[in-house]
């Protein structure tokens, strides 16, 4: 259904009192916060660790993401057969994955499997050996990754894209690192860096679905043997301000990729409300502007899209797209005059509701997915501390107007301000 006007979850069926959350700190300073979800039968499980890239320093950089896949190849109870058969057996899955500002390892598993998925996360997570055989064997792998990473131009033109907006900066290295300290991680090294960060108050759980929470609790706390405090601060390095222009590299590519955009503010600002709003204006969907205007009306690129990733201290606004090359030109002039349109003019009453109600109906359709809402707990745990109810969420975006977008698009969208990354064929 279309949802206009103000959302709230009794309206779109969402029995808040059913999904009470609880939230719970064990005695070694882990939290942990589940969500009960009666409809279903399976649960999503994710023990959160606040390191990424971002926290790595140059000379490691990737050691996160090569740490994450490290922890699945043994533990001291376990080997990598067993690990991969925990879940697999009674039909359950477990991952992993990392970003910029955190790693998370998660499972989903029918109900009654809770304690086994515990067992297996907490093991992998606590009781690493690293063995030298699949050290070696891994770090293959995880080349081979990088370099399937640098045949996708999408993925090319993006890294490049950030090194430029975050320049001498953890968020302007790629998660996965390079292939020189790649080739450089060693037993040692992944021992220092887990023990510098995976401690208990510098982690969180998160869990949706049918889910006992006591239940939960009491499982952490017999597997989760852990009481280590924090080492030493965790190193992050200084933003410094992005240098605007034009910048080039040619590949052996048939199509022009780009990215044009720039540095914004941190997802704390209460400004980011009305910037999602402003991101789905320009991408949401089929309906939106730079699909109907740049797409359909010119022809000018099969994909295009606009995005806004916020981190703890800053964040990043941009728009991509891929075009023949001969159309560059005219792509990023078609680019400025929709960013310009929203400067100059307020979004009227009928796009401003139709937009919202797409925003908002995309978050309250997430939350069908268990595993989304796992993740979407987390996260919030991870950047605010703090868990936010679904009527909040959806009336924090029902409270943007029209003359807080435009304010933002005038902020924002300057041009001389923008750093265009461009991908172009090598002949």
């Amino acid at each position: 259904m279309i949802v206009t006007g103000v959302v709230t979850a009794e309206a779109v069926g969402i029995n808040l009192e059913a999904l009470k959350r609880k939230d719970t700190v064990l005695a070694n300073g882990l939290r942990v916060v589940s969500e009960h979800v009666p409809t279903v039968r399976s649960v999503a499980l994710g023990i959160w660790v606040k390191t990424g890239s971002r926290y790595e320093p140059a000379d490691i950089s990737g050691i996160s993401h090569f740490l994450e896949h490290m922890v699945f190849k043994g533990t001291e109870s376990r080997d990598k057969m067993d690990i991969a058969l925990a879940l697999e057996s009674v039909g359950g899955m477990v991952n992993a994955m990392t970003s910029k500002d955190y790693t998370c390892f998660y499972a989903r598993f029918l109900q009654q499997h809770l304690e086994i998925a515990v067992s297996l996360l907490t093991d992998i997570m606590l009781n690493p050996t690293f063995p030298q055989e699949e050290l070696e064997r891994e770090r293959g792998v995880v080349l081979d990754e990088l370099h399937d990473g640098q045949d996708i131009p999408e993925e090319v033109v993006f890294d490049a894209f950030e090194d430029h907006v975050f320049p001498n900066s953890g968020l302007g290295r790629p998660v996965i690192g390079f292939e020189e300290t790649i080739k450089e991680f060693s037993k040692s090294k992944l021992d220092d860096y887990r023990h510098t960060h995976y401690y208990p108050e510098n982690m969180v759980v998160t869990a949706s679905g049918y889910i006992d929470h006591d239940e939960l609790v009491g499982f952490l706390e017999k597997y989760f043997i852990h009481n280590a405090m924090r080492l030493e601060d965790p190193f992050i390095d200084q933003i410094l301000p992005t240098q605007p222009g034009i910048f080039l590299e040619k590949r052996s590519i048939q199509q022009t990729h780009l990215i044009t955009g720039r540095q914004i503010f941190s997802l704390n600002d209460e400004r980011r409300w009305s910037m999602g709003v402003l991101n789905s204006l320009l991408s949401g969907g089929m309906s939106s502007r730079l699909f109907q205007n740049i797409r359909e009306n010119h022809g000018v690129a099969y994909e295009i899209y606009s995005f806004a990733n916020l981190y703890r201290d800053t964040g990043v606004f941009g728009v991509y797209l891929a075009t023949d090359p001969n159309k560059r030109r005219k792509a990023l002039e078609l680019i400025q005059t929709e960013l310009d349109k929203l400067k100059d003019a307020p979004v009227q009453p009928a796009e401003l509701e139709r937009v919202k109600a797409q925003y908002q109906s995309g978050f309250v359709m997430s939350e069908e997915s268990m595993e989304r809402r796992m993740f979407r707990l987390g996260r919030q745990l991870i950047y605010y501390n703090v868990t936010m109810e679904i009527d909040e969420y959806l009336n924090r975006i029902e409270q943007v107007s029209s003359s807080e977008v435009q304010s933002l698009a005038q902020e924002l969208f300057t041009p001389d301000a923008f750093l265009t990354m461009v991908l172009e064929p090598a002949n």
